[in-house]
This record gives structure tokens, C-alpha cells and sequence, in this order.
């Protein structure tokens, strides 16, 4: 037990060291998506810290006291063990041994494969989804009113809006032909139980939006029933709200969004800004027409509402002429409509304002126009006289980002039709162009895709840092400069089995699944540095390089094998899981379960082929470069299970 313990002290230890090297990028990773995954590399940390301790201090003397009285296998497991043998010493044997002869031919068939792979994402076969977003149980309906509605009918609208959305449950629980078109035609309705219930709970908001405020806004909060007990998804109650609400006069514009999780911001948020705030306007406005083209874009929206309506005044000539200014008209203006102060006296503890107003008898425009302002020298002159009366509607809000004015459109995008890679690439080839020239302002893409940047940009870093750790520590324990690459160039193949398992199961390629590759990196290179301290050891007692290799694929045969199924034992369980909220963790399983599935082979059949390979280049550019040791001692030791 002691000397098994101190034998793979090193590979064992940097095995873990590995593993830990190949998590830690996820340490670099910012913003939300960092949040989410942080707690992955400090378990995997502290999981392999604790294993280590068991593995030296406390295994050896497990096995000390078990291996005290030997007993006899059973039949059962004597049957195992021979037909394991028999085809690991055959089947098994012949194959690595014909993958060493004909070893370039292996590697040119596994780099045929990994092109393929790369193929299959680049041609869109596999798709790639930056964040899968898990079921989400929040509606949030946004509500634009005409400029001037008044509060009452604001009131009674939002009731309208609210009981389309029961009458909306209630076509999709009975199933009644009205919902129709909320029906999946691909496939079996799914009828979900007669006391369903889709709706918990719901709420309206006036004066207030997700991202502006004005008094022609109302927002509804929607709460749905856990995922998990109903069968009809987020995405057809939408479409049911949507085909159910009605028609109401006052009614500019409703956006039916849900609140996803992950990272923040929608998944299309162009920023418009460097321009006058009229002119954003229109160039959002535009935008906002062409979305509308874009299938799979949907709840299109920008964060600069129209308010009330306003009159401004400009002073003519003659007005300025006669001494006034934009102060003075202004204050006569208020004054007029709103009152000006005569007296203020106290009356016991109180204090009594007396305030003049005009009394109105056209209301609007027509008392403006029959207006009548004094000049500085106390002459009454028209107001129409004075100033040119203008009408605009203004703002409700205007956005500033790092002091800038800046107007974002945002919308929704159904992943089932389209990526927001594609809808965001168009854009910046078909569209942004045209309203560059036209409008001059200035644009960038914000938002998940903002998102998706930052973090990408993070995690290639850390890759790097993490990949400088994996080689460092491998040549401590090859004491090689080289060597370690032999090890180290199984990572990319990883990526073969990962994209296979993504094509057959359908879920798309998300940064889960990158993060399960960096897993699944660690997993090979402690598989390899095992299989390469086996080969080491028979070269180092007499072996050729074909021995060796051959003879080390054979005897890290069991020990591969087992890293691999127990793992994928522990993760399929995952693969199978039906919770909608943990659908976003399953591409990572998926990554990790077919990885594993595939290194199992490319462990003991590429390492061996890339050592004989590297030999080969060694006799030609030096010795310094080949694997051979002096014979210490004959014959070579039995293979070590």
C-alpha cells in the first residue's frame, strides 16, 4: 500500500493540479454569466483537495487492513475478469497495435474528424445558443397609451388587457378551435389536467414601464405556476395573450415580454446615439419597421416614449421689438393659466394664498390664441402678435448613457426560428449601414450580445493562463520540454465527441457546453498522464517504444475505462432530467457524457500514435526528442490494475 501510494504520487497529484488548471478559467469569466458559474470551479476545487488527502493519508491504510485475508472471487466475477482479459489482450491489442503501425493514418482520420467537427457548428448542423434560457414563470405586458388618454380609460384598458389574458387560459386549458393557432400543428396536443391553472396571480402598474416612465404607461406583471406543473409552455400562453387581446382605441402599442434568466439585457438591444434626440427617435423608429421583417423577432420596443403633447412658443420680430423676452412671456403664460399670487396673509395658525387665474371658456389652443400679454411700457398686445405657436409631442424620458443621449431598441428572439448571431449579423450588413448615412448617429449592439462578447473575451484569457498551468506542470512530471505536448494535444479532440453528442440529442451549443469542455480537458490529460507514467516505466525496464506503447494502452486499459464509465454514470442521470429549470445545465452534461465517451478511445489509441509519431520526428531531428530510457532491470513488471 505504501509503495503503490508514492508510486503515483506524482501523476496522481498532477492529475489533480490539471483538473484544477482546466476549471480555473471560469474564475475569469465577468458579468452575470460569472455569477452563475463561479461555483463550480471552487467545488471542483475543493472536491480534489479532499480526494487528495484521502487518496495518500487515509486509501493506504484502507488497503493495508482489507488486503489482510484474501478470499476467493467468485464465479461471477472470475467469469468477468477472464472475458475481460481475453479481449483486452485481443480484440483490444490487435487494434492499438494496428493504430501505432499505421499511426499517421490514425492521426489524419481523428483530424478529418475534428474538421468535421468544427464544420458541423460553422455550418450551422449544431446550432450555438450563447445562453439557454431556462422556462420562465414571468410575463411582463407594457402598455403605450395616446398622448392626452385620460386616467379612467387608462384604467379600464389595462382591465381589458388583464381579462384577455384568463380568457387566453382558458382557451388553452379546454382546448376550445378559438385557440387554434396557439395549438402545436406538429405534433399531439398535450391536454394538461381539467384544474390546471396557468395564471397564480397579476397586477397592473399605471405611470410606469420595464425601462421609462410617463403618464401613458401601464405595465402588468404576470406570475405563471411553476413549470413543472403544467404542460403548456411559456412561449404558446404568449402567443394565446396575444391573439386574445382586443382592439381598444387609445391603445398605441403593447409588448408581451417574459423574464428570462442568465445573463442581462434582451437578446437584440441596439444603441443609437450622437445625435439630436428628435433625430434617435426617428433613426429608432426606422429600425423598429425593419425588425418587424427579421422572422423570429418578436415584443420590439425602444426606451423613448412619447409623452404629452406641448405647445411651444418662438418669439416673432415684433414681440422682441416690443421688449419682451422668452422669460417674461413664459411667466405671463403660467400666470394666466395656472394663477399668479395677489396676497398672502394668516389666518389663526395658518397661512391664506389668494392666487388670480384666467377663467378658461374654449379651453386649449383657443384661449392661447385669445390671449392678450402686457408689454414692458403696460400695453396689451395679442399673443399671437408676440410669439408663432407651435405643437410637438414631447419625451416621457430620455435615456443617457455616460452622459451621452442614447435611445435602445430591444426584442425578443424565438431560437427556434432564428440565433441572435444571425439576426444581429444581418442587421450590421443590411440595415445599420443605411441609417448611419442617413441619420448620422452612431450605434453599438448591447445587451446578451454585449453579454456574450465580455464573457468570450474572459474565458479566452483564461484558457490561455489555464493551458500555460497544464503544460508547466506536465513538464515537472515528464521533466520534459516537449513531452508534454504529447499529452496535451488529446484536448482538442475532446471537441469531437462533445459536438457528436450536441447533433444527436439536438440541444444546441451554449458557453455551458464550453465550460463542460474545459471539464472534459482536465478528465483527458488525467487519463493521458496515467497512460504516458505506464508507458514511461516500460521503457524504463527494457521495452521498446512499440512494447511500450502497445503495452501501456493494455495495461491502463481498466483503469481508463473505469475514469470514464463511472463518470458518465454520474452525469447521465442529468441528460434524462425533465425540469424545465434545469434545462440549461444539460448541454454541459451532454459535453461531458459524449466527450467521455470518445476520449475513452482517444486516449488509448491517439496518445500512442502521437508518441510513435514524435519518435519518428526525433530520429530525424535528434535524439533529445525520442522516448527511450536505459534498461534498469528485466524482465518487465506485471501489468498494474
Amino acid at each position: 500500500a505504501e509503495r503503490g501510494a508514492m508510486t503515483m504520487l506524482p501523476p496522481v497529484t498532477a492529475a489533480s493540479i490539471t483538473t484544477m488548471a482546466a476549471f480555473m478559467p471560469i474564475f475569469f469569466i465577468g458579468g452575470r454569466i460569472g455569477d452563475i458559474m463561479i461555483a463550480i470551479p471552487l467545488v471542483v476545487m475543493a472536491v480534489l483537495i479532499a480526494s487528495l488527502i484521502e487518496c495518500f493519508l487515509i486509501l493506504p491504510g484502507h488497503l493495508r487492513h482489507g488486503g489482510a485475508k484474501r478470499r476467493k472471487p467468485s464465479k461471477l466475477r472470475s467469469g468477468f475478469d477472464r472475458r475481460f482479459n481475453a479481449f483486452r489482450d485481443g480484440a483490444f491489442s490487435r487494434f492499438v497495435t494496428l493504430s501505432f503501425h499505421w499511426r499517421y493514418t490514425t492521426l489524419a482520420v481523428l483530424l478529418g474528424g475534428f474538421i468535421l467537427s468544427v464544420g458541423m457548428i460553422a455550418g450551422g448542423r449544431v446550432g450555438f445558443v450563447f445562453f439557454p434560457s431556462p422556462e420562465s414563470e414571468n410575463l411582463t405586458a407594457s402598455i403605450i397609451f395616446g398622448a392626452g388618454t385620460p386616467r379612467d380609460d387608462q384604467r379600464t384598458a389595462v382591465a381589458l388587457v388583464e381579462r384577455s389574458l384568463y380568457e387566453a387560459e382558458r382557451r388553452l386549458i379546454s382546448g376550445e378551435k378559438g385557440g387554434g393557432p396557439f395549438v402545436d400543428s406538429a405534433g399531439p396536443v398535450m391536454r394538461p389536467q381539467k384544474d390546471q391553472q396557468l395564471v397564480q396571480a397579476t397586477f397592473g402598474l399605471l405611470g410606469k414601464a420595464s425601462r421609462a416612465q410617463g403618464d401613458n404607461l401601464a405595465q402588468i406583471d404576470v406570475q405563471l405556476s411553476p413549470s413543472e406543473q403544467r404542460t403548456i409552455s411559456t412561449k404558446r400562453i404568449i402567443n394565446a395573450w396575444r391573439k386574445a387581446l382586443p382592439k381598444i382605441p387609445s391603445l398605441e402599442r403593447i409588448a408581451i415580454t417574459q423574464r428570462r434568466g442568465g445573463p442581462p439585457g434582451r437578446d437584440v438591444d441596439v444603441r443609437l446615439q450622437e445625435a439630436p434626440i428628435e433625430v434617435l427617435k426617428d433613426a429608432a423608429e426606422e429600425l423598429k419597421v425593419a425588425l418587424t421583417g427579421f422572422p423570429g423577432v418578436s415584443a420590439i420596443d425602444d426606451d423613448l416614449p412619447y409623452g404629452k403633447q406641448e405647445y411651444v412658443f418662438e418669439l416673432t420680430p415684433k414681440g422682441t421689438a416690443l421688449g419682451f423676452t422668452g422669460s417674461s412671456v413664459g411667466q405671463q403664460v403660467r400666470n394666466a393659466f395656472e394663477g399668479s399670487i395677489a396676497r398672502r396673509f394668516a389666518r389663526d395658525e395658518e397661512e391664506i394664498t389668494v392666487r388670480v387665474k384666467r377663467q378658461q371658456e374654449l379651453g386649449g389652443r383657443g384661449d392661447l390664441e385669445r390671449l392678450y400679454l402686457v408689454t414692458p411700457n403696460g400695453d396689451r398686445v395679442p399673443l399671437s402678435e408676440v410669439v408663432t405657436l407651435k405643437e410637438r409631442r414631447s419625451f416621457s424620458i430620455v435615456q443617457r448613457r455616460d452622459g451621452v443621449r442614447a435611445v435602445s431598441v430591444t426584442g425578443n428572439i424565438d431560437t427556434e426560428i432564428t440565433k441572435s448571431e444571425e439576426v444581429l449579423e444581418r442587421l450590421a450588413k443590411e440595415i445599420m449601414p443605411g441609417l448611419v448615412s442617413k441619420y448620422g448617429v452612431s450605434y453599438s449592439f448591447k445587451g446578451r450580445e454585449e453579454e456574450r462578447s465580455e464573457s468570450f473575451r474572459d474565458l479566452k484569457a483564461g484558457a490561455l493562463l489555464a493551458l500555460g498551468l497544464i503544460y508547466i506542470t506536465l513538464g515537472w512530471v515528464f521533466g520534459s520540454y516537449w513531452k508534454p505536448f504529447a499529452v496535451m494535444s488529446i484536448i482538442p479532440f475532446g471537441f469531437v465527441g462533445a459536438v457528436i453528442g450536441h447533433w444527436l440529442t439536438g440541444y444546441p451549443f451554449t458557453i455551458i457546453s464550453m465550460i463542460g469542455l474545459l471539464g472534459l480537458s482536465g478528465i483527458l490529460v488525467n487519463d493521458s498522464i496515467v497512460l504516458v507514467s505506464r508507458i514511461r516505466e516500460r521503457l524504463e525496464f527494457g521495452d521498446t517504444l512499440e512494447e511500450a506503447t502497445i503495452g501501456g494502452a493494455r495495461d491502463r486499459f481498466r483503469a481508463v475505462l473505469l475514469t470514464s464509465l463511472t463518470t458518465i454514470g454520474g452525469l447521465t442521470p442529468l441528460l434524462f432530467e425533465t425540469s424545465r429549470q434545469a434545462q440549461f445545465l444539460i448541454p454541459m452534461a451532454v459535453t461531458l457524457v459524449f466527450g467521455l465517451a470518445a476520449a475513452t478511445i482517444l486516449v488509448l489509441v491517439l496518445v500512442p500514435s502521437l508518441i510513435g509519431i514524435g519518435d519518428d520526428i526525433g530520429r530525424v531531428v535528434g535524439g533529445a526528442y525520442r522516448w527511450v530510457y536505459p534498461a534498469k532491470r528485466e524482465p518487465t513488471p506485471a501489468p498494474a490494475e
